[in-house]
């Protein structure tokens, strides 16, 4: 599967998906049926909050359109935020871990 790549200074490779595989990853999720978008997530290598997000843009699909759906939108984003914010730490985390093996070993 072809995913391109994008590259930002100092950011971490962030995967874009064309309309035929975003299909591709919903439609597997249904076939699935319960559990199918936690498959999907390792299947595809795909976040769980970026499939929420793809849902929500399918016209809600898996997700109640009443009330409740501006709550799980609040939720989604809440969470893809905190993706985001784990993203960057572990970027940090890495070269941190960089720095400490190269001043480990002037030892």
């Amino acid at each position: 599967m072809d995913h391109a790549l994008v590259m930002a200074k100092g950011k971490k490779k962030v995967k874009r998906y064309s309309a035929s595989q975003k299909k591709e990853i919903l439609d597997f999720i249904t076939k699935k049926g319960r559990g199918g978008q936690t498959k999907a997530v390792s299947k595809f290598g795909v976040t769980a909050a970026t499939i929420a997000s793809w849902r929500l843009k399918d016209g809600g699909s898996g997700v109640k359109t009443t009330k409740g759906a501006s709550k799980e939108l609040r939720a989604v984003e809440e969470l893809a935020g905190l993706i985001k914010e784990i993203s960057t730490v572990e970027v940090r985390l890495e070269k941190l871990k960089k720095s400490y093996q190269k001043a480990k070993a002037k030892l």
